[in-house]
């Protein structure tokens, strides 16, 4: 028997009653025969030994003695009986062994193709997207996919969301800041991502820290000298939309060319600042970091763009997926957003 057979996990309930058991609470006529114990009972025969089946399915030898004795109970008879050590198969052992073996290489077969089937796509991923979000949002979802997708070659090009929107039938996913600025193809999917508050960092000795220590509303930033991120961040986007949404002209400002830049300047007591959660340092005994409008809060987003399914490589769509199943937050600060396209 291959050597590639492992556990599966039992189908009991608390009450030890598997699929053999009746809906209404009355036991089956069937015996409750399960794929795990069938398996463990045919590694068992082959081995002539439950220590050397333990370790070979990575597990203590009680467990598979536990599996043994369930297999027992579910075929009422005798399967094998023990002489100094070494297992002998009875004679409904030896007829057991054969189904066994079957279901054994059965779940060895699946386990391979499975396998197989994970590995099997090949070829390259190409990605757009902006330089914060390869900076803060992307890296440990790239690197997760390429652990499990060797043979997929990963191509990243950076570029501010109105180029790479532009040129998004050049790339497999695009992944872009919000509120979206050019027109994707028309037939491209918009997929919600990721969405997380934008704060206001200035110096923990300022007027604002001072004043304003729950959240500082946008009108009592008049006056204020603003550290902008350049014309195309998604952040910068959303703030302005909200001082235009008050009627409110925005500050005048320094612009600077990465989050990482407004963060320092504001420490520097340049002036004030709007940063994206994730972006922040954990903790910065010298910069305060402000609610805008509590307590609602101001809110920006991250999306992806991507061809329809159909249209979609295979790369592309197994990233998708490993998106969907990273649990948790995607981004220290950030949520996913609702999901959508």
């Amino acid at each position: 028997m291959s050597s590639s057979v492992d556990t599966i996990p039992d189908s009991h309930g608390r009450d030890g009653r598997g699929p053999g058991a009746g809906s209404g609470g009355e036991a089956s006529d069937l015996p409750d025969l399960q794929p795990s114990h069938l398996v463990a009972f045919a590694l068992v025969a082959e081995l002539g030994s439950v220590s050397l089946a333990a370790r070979r399915l990575h597990v203590v030898q009680a467990a598979v003695s536990a599996q043994l004795r369930r297999l027992r109970e579910a075929v009422g008879d005798p399967l094998c009986h023990f002489e100094q050590g070494h297992v002998h198969l009875t004679p409904a052992g030896v007829e057991l062994r054969k189904h066994a073996l079957r279901v054994a290489e059965g779940v060895a077969a699946a386990r391979e193709f499975a396998w197989r089937l994970q590995r099997r796509i090949e070829g390259r991923l190409r990605i757009a997207l902006t330089v914060t979000i390869g900076s803060y949002y992307l890296p440990c979802p790239l690197v997760a996919f390429q652990d499990r997708y060797p043979g997929i070659r990963v191509e990243i090009e950076t570029g501010s969301s109105r180029e790479i929107v532009g040129r998004a039938e050049a790339f497999d996913l695009v992944f872009v800041e919000e509120p979206l600025e050019g027109r994707p193809p028309p037939d491209y999917v918009r997929k919600p991502w990721i969405e997380e508050e934008i704060l206001l960092v200035t110096p923990r000795e300022s007027r604002l820290a001072r004043d304003f220590p729950k959240g500082v509303a946008l009108g009592h930033l008049q006056g204020e000298k603003v550290l902008w991120r350049e014309a195309d961040s998604g952040v910068r986007r959303a703030v302005e939309r909200a001082f235009s949404a008050l009627r409110i002209e925005p500050p005048g400002h320094v612009e600077l060319p990465s989050a990482q830049g407004v963060i320092e300047a504001a420490r520097a007591g340049l002036g004030i600042g709007f940063i994206a959660t994730s972006v922040l340092p954990e903790e910065d005994p010298g910069l305060a970091a402000l609610r805008i409008n509590p307590p609602e809060g101001l809110w920006w987003s991250l999306a992806i763009l991507a061809p329809p399914p159909a249209q979609r490589s295979a790369g592309a769509a197994a990233f998708l997926a490993l998106l969907e199943q990273i649990p948790g937050r995607m981004a220290r600060g950030g949520i996913p957003a609702p999901k959508g396209g």
